[in-house]
This record gives structure tokens, sequence and C-alpha cells, in this order.
């Protein structure tokens, strides 16, 4: 005799089969993940950030992973959510200098998607000084260069005074020094 299933329990298997398909969209929602810019550039010592943004339909929490990351560069990640993310990646003095293949992972439920991105580590500057020595007969004249210099960034690092300087005169001299100028426009 064949067995037939009544309304209220059909009605129930298709309602719990369609929750069932709801369900299983938020534990992996479909979600499209781009990152800006594609050449991350940070330089040893300092901070940078990129952006990830998120589109999806719906509105579940995103994880970021970010792997691949050079010795000495430290990631910043919270939570996701759908829109644009900053992620911050710190680059510490002594942070390994190239480019470098990293991988950022974002997960929503069982739907982990991975994108590529380069990241350009570039050495810490080098700071090269420039030196000059200003001579004057009084301590005024010395003050006067030293006021001269100072608008265009000079330093005063120390002063000498003899008694009886190169001419047999008191003489005042002024070590000064300043950050080289770039010539390259760097």
């Amino acid at each position: 005799m064949p067995r037939t299933v009544p309304a209220a329990t059909a009605l129930v298997v298709l309602i719990a089969a369609a929750f069932a398909s709801n369900l299983q969209g938020q534990v992996s929602p479909e979600f499209n993940v781009s990152i800006s810019p594609s050449i991350v550039t940070v330089t040893q010592g300092s901070m940078t950030s990129f952006i990830v943004n998120i589109v999806v339909n719906e509105r579940p929490q995103f994880e970021f992973t970010v792997s691949g990351l050079p010795g000495g560069v430290v990631a910043q990640v919270t939570a996701g959510h759908p829109g644009a993310n900053t992620i911050v990646l710190t680059a510490l003095p002594s942070a390994s200098i190239g480019t470098f293949n990293v991988h950022l992972t974002t997960l929503a439920g069982n739907n982990p998607q991975t994108q590529s991105f380069m990241l350009n580590v570039k050495p810490l500057p080098l700071v090269q000084w420039e030196y000059q020595l200003i001579k004057a007969q009084t301590e005024d004249d010395l003050e006067a260069a030293s006021a001269r210099l100072g608008q265009q960034s000079w330093e005063l690092i120390s002063v000498v005074y003899r008694e009886r300087g190169s001419k047999g005169l008191p003489e005042w001299t002024g070590f000064f020094k300043r950050q080289k100028r770039s010539t390259h426009g760097d």
C-alpha cells in the first residue's frame, strides 16, 4: 500500500529546505574582494595602508589573514565588513628590503578568497650631512653669521674661541651642519 505524505508534513519539509538553503547562503556568502593599490610601498621604519573592498549582498562578518609578509613587517587587521576596509602595514627599521608577493585571505563562513598584491619594502634613507666652518673676529659677527645660516637650515654644532687666531687677532670659529639636499629630486 503506497504511503502518502500529508500536506502539512510536505509544507514543513519545503520550509526546512528553504531555510537550510538560506542558512547555507549566510554561512558561505558569495562576495567579491579587491585590493587597492595592487602594489604597496613602505619604507623601513614607517607605515602604509591599503584598502580591501568587499562587495556582497549579505552582511556577514569577514576575517582577514595576511601571509607572505617579509621579516620585520607587521599587518594590523581588524574584523572586516562589506565595503572599504583598511589594513595597515608597519615596517620596522630592520624590515627585509625587496619586493614580496603577499597574499590576503578574506573569509566569510566557509568561503575563503585569496588575493595577492606586491609589497615593496624600501631601505631607510641615509642621512647625509654637509658641513661649514665660519670664522669671525667678534662674537657679534659670529652671531650674525649664525642667524643667516640658520635661515638656510644650518645648525650650529660648536664654537671655538682663540685669543690669537691665524692673524694674531681674536678669532671665533663656528662649526655648522645641515642635512644634504637631494640633487636627484628624491
